[in-house]
This record gives structure tokens, sequence and C-alpha cells, in this order.
């Protein structure tokens, strides 16, 4: 049985706010990243809204004052340059808090790759981010109005790209926040050349953290917290990546380029290959040389 939408709301904006209520295309529906509503509010308290069980994600970035948002049991406080993005499914309820207006670009999407880019986003634990003040996010935002206030046959098309750049950004920003980390320590960038270096060997862990004066455990942790995966996941990487150049642009037997990225049996490289490219390494050189052909 579907879920019942809810909603509550006090629709306290100035008469020089926003909001553009959109009815996308059946094309857009079915192909791309499409606008629901968007806008630009000034808003003062009592202003809130509340909901649950909408099929939609949502962005709000402050511009100036305050505001208050209660989502997955926490509560969090909206100030400049701050966003939240949120599945509106699960129950919300955000209002404007202080004296002064509190002043937020919003858009409400879905459809195409909004979901996946939404779960990338979640995985960094709340839907808060606090952006520098030379963010593009708010002129993503502030395209989409534009683009649907003067509304073409193309609009949909470039809402959809423009909205493609802002769930892109959101997703590096919260990733980078998330890691805590402004740049790879310099013992890992050197750990990272020596694999490179040495990516056709066999590489054991154990040794790769001795000499580097590490613990296994602590290299496992801080590799996967900086790079985004294993030390093993990292190695096999630069072998696939070894392999596609090999197979691309020489006619090597599959079982002497697996002898020369450092993988042994031919076999497991098959399937090492086919579970990262989605193909085997013959039908990969197929494809490349019929499309360069």
């Amino acid at each position: 049985m579907p879920q019942r939408y809810m909603e509550n709301a006090s629709h306290s904006w100035t008469n020089n706010s926003v909001r553009l209520i959109l009815s996308p295309s059946m094309e857009a529906k079915s192909a791309f990243m499409y606008v629901q509503e968007v806008g630009y509010f000034w808003t003062h308290p009592p202003y809130f809204t509340e909901r649950q069980h909408l099929p939609s994600y949502l962005v709000v970035y402050t511009v100036s004052g305050e505001g208050k948002l209660d989502y997955g049991g926490h509560s969090f406080t909206l100030g400049p340059h701050s966003l939240f993005f949120i599945d509106c499914m699960a129950h919300q309820h955000y209002r404007a808090t202080g004296s002064e207006h509190w002043e937020f670009a919003w858009v409400h999407f879905y459809g195409g790759a909004s979901r996946h880019y939404y779960d990338s986003y979640a995985k960094k634990g709340d839907p808060l981010l606090q952006l520098q003040r030379d963010s593009p996010v708010l002129g993503y935002m502030q395209c989409l109005i534009d683009l649907h206030e003067q509304k073409t046959v193309h609009t949909e098309l470039y809402g959809a790209k423009v909205l493609t750049d802002l769930a892109t950004e959101l997703v590096i920003s919260a990733h980078v926040q998330a890691s805590d980390a402004k740049a790879v320590p310099a013992y890992l960038a050197d750990m990272i050349r020596e694999m490179e270096r040495r990516c056709s060997e066999t590489i054991r862990l154990d040794e790769l953290a001795r000499s580097f004066a590490l613990s296994k455990y602590h290299l496992i942790r801080e590799f996967k917290k900086h790079i985004g995966m294993s030390p093993n996941e990292y190695l096999i990487y630069l072998r696939i990546v070894r392999a596609k150049e090999l197979l691309k642009y020489t006619a090597k037997p599959v079982a002497a380029i697996a002898e020369e990225v450092g993988v042994d049996n031919v076999s497991h490289f098959i399937n090492l290959f086919k579970a990262r490219e989605g193909l085997t390494p013959l039908a990969f050189r197929k494809k490349w040389t019929t499309a360069s052909g």
C-alpha cells in the first residue's frame, strides 16, 4: 500500500520571494534528472515546512540568517553558506529561527541518477554541509531558477546538466569534508608512487606497512580514509588500468598480459577484470578494436 504524503507548513515569506512549480515532460521523467520545484525565499518566523513520503530530493542553501532542520532524529543549525541535502520520503521539519530573515535558495528534483547521487552524498552520515564562500553551488541553483523562469525547448536538457553539476559538486564536497583531509599525507603519497612503480610485482601488505614504519591496520585505515579504497583494492585498480592499456594498444595474449600486470593465474585475472569492467579482457579488446577501426 502506498505511503500517504503528509505536509504542514506556514508560508511566511516575502512578496519578492521566488517559487516555481514545474511540470516535467514525460521525456524528462523517463531519461533525465529534472526539477520539480525551485526557488529563492526570504522567510521569517513562523515559517516552517514539515513533510514526509514525498518522492523528491531537496537541497536548501542558506544565504543569510538562520534556520533549523530536524531530520533523521537529529537537529541541525542552518547558518550562512551551509546547505542540507535530504530524501523527502523521510520525515523532515525545517524552519526560520532568530529575528532576521532566513534567506535561502532551494530545489526539489528527482529522476535519472538522482538516487545514486543522494546515496553517495548520504555516506557522509548527516545531511548538513558547510561550504566555502567561493563554492559554485549557489550559482548552480540560481541558474536553475533563471532557466525555468524563461522556459524554452531546451530548458529541461540544460536543467538536467545543471542538476548533474550541482549534485556532483555536493558529493565531491561531502567526501572531501568527510575524509577530514585537505591533502593526502606525504607518507601515503610516497606509498602510492611505490605501488605504481611496483604494481606488477607481488606486494605484501605487511612488508609495505613495515617499510613505512606503520602497523598493517593503521595503514589500511588511513589508506581507505584518504584514497577511498584499501591498499589491495588500489593495487588491483592499478593492474586493471595497465591491463586495459595493453589490451587496447598491443596484440599480446591475455595470459601474457595477466602475467605482465602481476596476476599469475589467468582465470583469476579474467574474473578480476570482468568484475570491474563488466567485460572479459577479450570482449574489451574487441570493443575497442571495433570502435577504432
